[in-house]
């Protein structure tokens, strides 16, 4: 049974490349750590095809099956990572620089580059801090209804018009 199906949005795990696999691992790759890709195909031998990039040609990686992960959009305290954006009670954002188990380092807020806290993942959330969730990319697709956009923009329904 294979891993992921054409359509999964998948990311790149961080140093996929360390992971040993008979996939040749071309520089170009590794730029992709973290972003979103589409499967577009499986082939027998079970490594994952996805287009290269979001350009519009339609170059391909080749992908062993543990380098990817599913893409999950909604970012727990069990799921948070490295880049990942936590905001505390006074609406600072601070960006996760490590986590390890449930000790978390923090970014300074007015500096996502300096080491500022280093706290666990439940005093975190004791002291009110929330996490920041990621917004689709423009390779993502966004469904709403009417009914969202209107509520979004303050409108009624009945005074939408949707240009293409």
């Amino acid at each position: 049974m294979n891993k992921f199906k054409a359509g999964d949005k998948v990311t790149v795990k961080e140093n996929f490349w360390e992971i040993e696999s008979g996939v040749y691992v071309y520089s170009g790759m590794k730029k992709l750590v973290g972003r979103i890709l589409e499967v577009q195909s499986i082939s027998s031998s079970g490594n994952f095809y996805t287009k290269q990039d979001d350009s519009n040609d339609n170059t391909s990686w080749a992908w062993d099956k543990n380098w990817l992960e599913l893409y999950n959009p909604t970012i727990t305290w069990e799921t948070l990572k490295w880049k990942d954006v936590v905001i505390n009670g006074n609406g600072k954002e601070r960006m996760v620089l490590v986590v390890s188990n449930d000790v978390v380092t923090l970014s300074e807020s007015y500096d996502f580059e300096k080491v500022s806290i280093i706290d666990h993942k439940k005093q975190m959330q004791d002291d009110g801090y929330t996490i920041k969730q990621a917004t689709p990319t423009l390779a993502e697709k966004l469904e709403l209804t009417l009914d969202q956009i209107a509520e979004k923009f303050g409108v009624y329904v009945t005074n939408i018009k949707i240009k293409k």
